[in-house]
């Protein structure tokens, strides 16, 4: 529901999705019927709230009951469960049934948060507070054979300027998430900033009998606040408080235990403590039930309202962050010297540590991480992207147990100066991650370094999805409109959470970056959202503001180029249209590409090539929304803006001689004859051409014999123009370049000589002496893999129709898993002698279109039953309902 599974965030008009399965080929769902009880003990007894009964129709994405509103309470738990009708007279039993509350508007009244006491300096003064606090609730008991769902509800204040989560949250000492989700300035476009609570399900985590709840939190600002309360629905319907945060819980400053003593880790964007913990004064099983707290202090209350007049306390639209242990097949520890050890996690990880060793003395180590190794084998400590992460730990005698909080990126660890054996599980990372279901997506090939390629994307996802998308925690933890098109469209194609993409762009929708360019990518992506999704809740709601994203921004910021850092703040606004009637053109420029040599001598003028390539694909993107959002005028209005920014660019701009486009128009309409890469590259993406020859000549140029121009961000644009202008033998070629040399701009390169497991920020540092490691933007190969080689894009929203049409290159045997809104898809292409195999299973309620190579002959179609009468366009346009199909051609060389 709502694009999650449980969705705290319901109004009373809740959207609901589900995938439909069926054995039989051809199906098609025919009718539902929703159910929703208010206890599952109800939903079992078929005591419904709510009955839709049937409802004749096929849609499953998105769909939004007539008349549920009237039967659903604000602040109410409520099950629901789902069942179908097929066109051959089958009906489903009932789904397994999924849990939702409705939103409270309660939740927004006035609260105080508590925090660690401490004594003010003078009357009517605030107290100088520590920045990490130990957060106890009383013990508590209770019956769970009376409850049905128990939920947390909290939030934390005074971490906002590091942008990400205030508090680690446990029950019975496990850690069930992580919160609170970046606050949101401008939320919907008004004066407010959204500051985020996330509800816990932790009714698996109660028992009956003695509990407690704990929290590590931190906060570096004069708000420094923790709220939580513990609700539990019970059997008989009823709700019922059980804990709110107040006077009664205990708290212990964790300055000492921390060694917090005004030591920060820094980027030019943020500041954390440094974590010297000291073993001495951490309370080790501080979060377990039985943990003595009497001489804890009682929590002190900030008298300061925890939300503010300016802002607004709301749920957050995504699922919950959690922690994870990581412990990878690769891990290995390294003992460097004879009392240094150097711990390789196997892969990058983004967030901390989990410690559980013994040592046998009294002793104070350096710790060192960092996301690269030197060339002698030790930590880069000192990040390319600017932090620094040294520490110092002290431990004791025997048992030292203990989690960090603060988010690292890294994936090396070193002891110094630590006596003693290491083990392999004494240090663990402790991801904080998004949950992420890893079997709905795979691919393999013959071509290892594809694979390999494939799964650091994958990776990539699993690994940064936190809160909201961001360039890298690791320096300005930040959302971009460029990242979002890689990392959305990644996401897309790996993982069926589709809620924190559409979190992300309506962060952005009202936080727009500096580059021009990147605000017509929100337009992109909230297409891209509805073809896979099939919900239009998105493009009806943020309508107006998407319009505005054609204009030329008037963000109150500054932007130095030179240190990278940002002044000032960031609104939506309307903005001035910048298109030249006269010219047909827009004025200005976007990003290009960055760092600003990787723009291949680019020259800008009035009137950009790159700008209006991407101009063009905006207002068709625009003009489609409009027409799915019946804003019809508007479509035919958007429609003719990019058919005249089409012909005005290869009017003005293009060389029909070498197939390449100049890279910009002056005042005067003189053309700086200066031929970028990404001039030609921008508009090959953007479909910036009349016919397939003049497709031809600019791809030969962008192909540039199988050699990647640019940074690994821009060829995210240079691999998609190829593929969809009918060249993917120059992207799978480009792709699968073997040259693993340092400072090669190839995945061979970043695989093997600078070992990423995440995607980095640039080819290596020689490109960008301040790269993070941890950078989704390039991502790229993923989504290539699977919406250009294997060529699965949806062709009508939520996945009713598709395509395949896989075109592997020089790669004999390709095979992957993807899911879609009608569930997982799969396709392969397996090459024998001079037949080609295509298999491909279509989910129910879908329609696929294979589209064969031109010169395919003695096509035939088989299904489980045998030969199957497909529908064909042509003699290349296989048209499949859903089912298990084999395709055998053969290709002419």
């Amino acid at each position: 529901m709502n694009l999650m599974p449980f969705a705290y965030n319901v109004d009373q008009s809740p959207q609901f999705s589900w995938w439909d399965h069926s054995n039989i080929s051809n199906s098609i769902q025919t009718a539902y019927q929703i159910v929703v009880s208010k206890r599952l003990h109800q939903l079992i007894n078929q005591e419904f709230v709510f009955d839709s009964g049937w409802v004749d129709s096929s849609k499953n994405t998105g769909v939004v009951v007539p008349g549920i509103e009237k039967d659903l309470k604000a602040g109410e738990l409520y099950y629901w469960q789902v069942r179908v009708k097929d066109n051959f007279g089958n009906e489903s039993g009932f789904s397994q049934p999924d849990k939702f509350i409705c939103t409270d508007p309660h939740e927004s009244t006035p609260k105080k948060g508590i925090w660690a006491k401490a004594t003010p300096k003078k009357d009517n003064e605030l107290p100088k507070l520590g920045n990490v606090v130990f957060i106890r609730s009383p013990k508590f008991n209770i019956n769970m054979n009376n409850v049905d769902t128990a939920i947390v509800t909290a939030f934390s204040r005074g971490n906002e300027p590091l942008f990400i989560q205030g508090f680690d949250l446990f029950v019975n000492g496990t850690n069930v998430g992580v919160g609170s989700a970046h606050q949101q300035a401008h939320y919907l476009g008004s004066d407010k900033t959204g500051i985020y609570y996330n509800k816990y399900d932790v009714t698996e985590n109660l028992t009956s009998g003695e509990n407690v709840i704990s929290a590590l939190a931190t906060a570096e600002s004069d708000r420094k606040a923790f709220w939580a309360k513990l609700e539990v629905y019970l059997n008989d319907g009823s709700k019922k408080q059980i804990l709110l945060t107040n006077d009664d819980w205990k708290v212990l400053d964790g300055s000492t235990a921390f060694g917090d003593y005004g030591v920060k880790i820094r980027s030019i964007y943020f500041g954390m403590i440094s974590e010297n913990v000291d073993m001495r004064y951490y309370p080790q099983n501080w979060s377990e039930v039985d943990f003595n707290d009497d001489t804890w202090d009682q929590a002190w209350i900030n008298p300061e309202p925890a939300i503010s007049n300016d802002e607004v306390l709301i749920p957050y639209r995504s699922q919950n962050t959690h922690r994870f242990e990581t412990n990878e097949p690769s891990k290995k520890i390294i003992k460097l010297g004879e009392q240094d050890y150097l711990i390789d996690l196997g892969k990058e990880i983004i967030g901390s540590l989990k410690v559980n060793l013994n040592s046998p003395i009294d002793q104070r180590v350096t710790v060192l991480m960092g996301e690269q190794l030197q060339d002698d084998g030790h930590v880069r400590h000192e990040l390319a992207a600017g932090p620094d992460y040294v520490e110092n730990w002290t431990f004791v005698k025997g048992s030292n147990e203990f989690t960090t909080l603060q988010v690292k990126n890294f994936r090396y660890i070193e002891l110094v100066g630590f006596q003693g054996d290491l083990h392999e599980n004494d240090i663990n990372g402790w991801a904080i991650e998004q949950p992420f279901e890893s079997q709905e997506s795979k691919f393999d090939s013959d071509n290892d370094l594809l694979n390999r390629e494939y799964e650091m994307s994958k990776y990539t996802i699993k690994a940064t999805n936190q809160d909201v998308y961001v360039d890298s925690q690791a320096r300005e933890r930040r959302p971009y409109e460029g990242d979002l098109l890689v990392n959305g469209n990644t996401s897309f194609v790996v993982s069926s959470n589709y809620s924190l993409n559409r979190h992300s762009m309506d962060y952005l929708i009202d936080n727009p970056t500096w580059p021009e360019d990147y605000k017509l990518y929100s337009i992109e992506m909230a297409w891209q959202d509805y073809l896979y999704t099939g919900n239009d809740e998105f493009m009806k709601s943020r309508y107006k503001d998407l319009t505005y994203k054609l204009n030329r921004g008037k963000n109150e910021e500054s932007f130095d180029g030179a240190s990278e850092s940002f002044t000032g703040s960031l609104k939506n606004t309307k903005g001035v249209d910048n298109f030249d009637e006269k010219v047909g053109l827009v004025t200005n420029d976007g990003l290009i590409d960055w760092p600003i040599p990787e723009r291949d001598g680019f020259v800008e003028g009035e009137y950009n090539a790159p700008f209006n390539a991407i101009f063009y694909g905006a207002y068709l993107s625009m003009s489609k929304i409009a027409e799915a959002t019946r804003h019809t005028a508007d479509a035919e209005h958007y429609r003719s803006r990019a058919a005249r920014i089409k012909k005005e660019m290869i009017d003005r701009l293009y060389n029909p001689e070498t197939g390449r486009f100049y890279d910009s128009l002056n005042a005067d309409l003189s053309v700086n004859k200066h031929t970028a890469h990404h001039s030609t590259a921008y508009a090959l993406c953007y479909g910036v051409y009349d016919d397939q020859a003049m497709a031809d000549k600019m791809s030969k140029f962008v192909a540039n014999d199988g050699k990647f121009v640019g940074s690994i961000y821009f060829i995210y644009f240079m691999l998609k123009g190829l593929i969809d202008s009918g060249h993917a033998d120059d992207a799978v070629r480009l792709l699968t370049n073997p040259d693993d040399r340092k400072d090669q701009k190839t995945f061979a390169a970043i695989l093997n000589t600078l070992k990423a497991t995440i995607a980095p920020e640039a080819w290596s540092n020689h490109y960008k002496p301040n790269m993070t490691m941890s950078h989704p933007w390039g991502a790229t190969p993923g989504l290539t893999i699977v919406q250009g080689i294997m060529g699965i894009n949806p062709t009508k929203p939520g996945f009713e129709t598709f395509n395949v049409k896989i075109r592997s290159g020089n790669v004999q045997h390709v095979n992957v898993e993807t899911p879609s809104s009608k569930g997982i898809i799969k396709a392969a292409l397996s090459a024998n002698g001079e037949k080609q195999i295509v298999t491909v299973d279509v989910p129910m309620n879908s329609k696929a279109t294979v589209i064969l190579p031109e010169n395919s002959e003695s096509v035939e179609v088989t299904s489980g039953k045998g030969r199957t009468d497909a529908m064909s366009e042509d003699s290349v346009h296989i048209v499949l309902g859903s089912g298990k199909y084999r395709i055998s051609y053969k290709a002419e060389s």
